[in-house]
């Protein structure tokens, strides 16, 4: 059986792909997401389901689990915290890290504020918080760290891995979009220059660009003669779309900048339209495995879906697109729900610890 590498990387637009030289060279299709941000739309990906999305945590049967009953050993490896074990991605993983160790909390006055709703509200008036990557693995060492992960383990192999460094603000240093640009995009988009404006976008396809050569670094690395290579992301982000910029969960927007993405293969053939959903059975086919019955996900190697779903959950409200690639409908608070085996999911407020809210925060998230 073949190797296959499946990667994602941050933020990549579907319309932006060009920026990626190496990922150019393959096959190019667009996906459309199971959420809006980073949590609920990995979760759906890597379980194929859409009780990913709502419930924002992977759920079993994971990829990872599947890819092992067909007899392949599993390296997982992210630097976002949003893939904490906590919230279930490390399931069906032999080989598993997040690279997100606790600590950074932050201004102690900003941990004080964050206790009242009102007093943290007012606090970010006055002291916007903006993002940063300082505390996250850089992509080269992530590539290092993949590369010997599978170069230590036999075949075949399964291995996925989040790259973090296309996410706001697009770089380390003078790489990133500077501090007061970044703020002024979030919280006063109206007051950017047009050489602001330039500004974030030319950042944002230098990002992809060193994402592209260490993705390329990774396949030329790797022990393995043929394997099947597959890149994609969870969202896009927006640049001024309607006056937004940037993906800003707590929004709950499904507009084509934030839930097209790229679906790109080296030797997979699939059929548009399709679902992010649709990777995992789809590269699980190819190899020979069986798809759980579970998943939403289908194999689209030669059928492609009639529609999708996206799911844009934000603390127990939601937003829902349907669309069949003729039309399109959002509902927005939308009470969603899902019936399993006799059980009712829905979509509840995530409670997770101050460490894992710290890391969010240096990521720009707001609550």
């Amino acid at each position: 059986m073949r190797d296959v590498i499946f990667v994602t990387a941050d933020s990549v637009r579907y319309d932006f792909v060009d920026a990626m030289e190496f990922v150019s060279t393959f096959s190019q299709h667009q996906g459309v997401t199971g959420a809006h941000y980073t949590r609920p739309s990995l979760a759906s990906i890597l379980t194929a389901s859409y009780q990913g999305a709502i419930e924002s945590r992977a759920v079993s049967p994971t990829v990872a689990e599947a890819f092992s009953q067909a007899g392949y050993t599993t390296i997982g490896l992210s630097s976002s915290p949003h893939t904490d074990p906590r919230f279930g991605f490390d399931a069906g993983f032999d080989v598993y890290n997040n690279y997100c160790e606790a600590g950074n909390r932050g201004n102690p006055l900003r941990q004080f504020a964050s206790q009242f709703d009102l007093i943290r509200k007012v606090y970010h008036r006055f002291r916007p918080p903006h993002a940063k990557l300082s505390n996250r693995l850089p992509d080269d060492e992530l590539i290092d760290n993949a590369i010997a992960a599978f170069n230590d383990e036999s075949g075949p192999r399964f291995m996925w891995l989040h790259m973090m460094g296309t996410h706001r603000p697009y770089g380390l240093g003078d790489d990133a979009v500077p501090k007061e640009i970044d703020r002024k995009a979030l919280f006063s988009p109206e007051k950017l220059s047009a050489d602001e404006k330039e500004t974030i976008t030319r950042k944002y396809r230098q990002t992809l660009s060193r994402a592209d050569a260490e993705i390329e670094r990774l396949v030329d690395a790797v022990d393995s003669s043929d394997p099947l290579v597959v890149f994609s992301s969870d969202h896009g982000d927006e640049f001024g779309e309607d006056g937004h910029y940037f993906h800003q969960p707590q929004r709950r927007r499904v507009v084509d900048s934030l839930t097209a993405v790229p679906v790109a293969t080296n030797d997979l053939s699939l059929c548009e339209p399709l679902s992010v959903l649709d990777i995992a059975p789809s590269l699980l086919s190819e190899v020979g495995g069986k798809i759980p019955s579970e998943w939403h996900g289908k194999d689209v190697r030669e059928t492609p879906r009639d529609q999708t779903l996206t799911i844009a959950p934000w603390h127990g409200t939601t937003t829902v697109a349907w669309q069949d690639f003729e039309t399109k409908i959002v509902s927005r608070d939308a009470d969603v729900s899902m019936v399993r085996n006799g059980e009712t999911v829905d979509v509840e407020r995530d409670d997770v610890d101050d460490d894992l809210k710290q890391q969010m925060r240096d990521l720009g998230y707001v609550e």
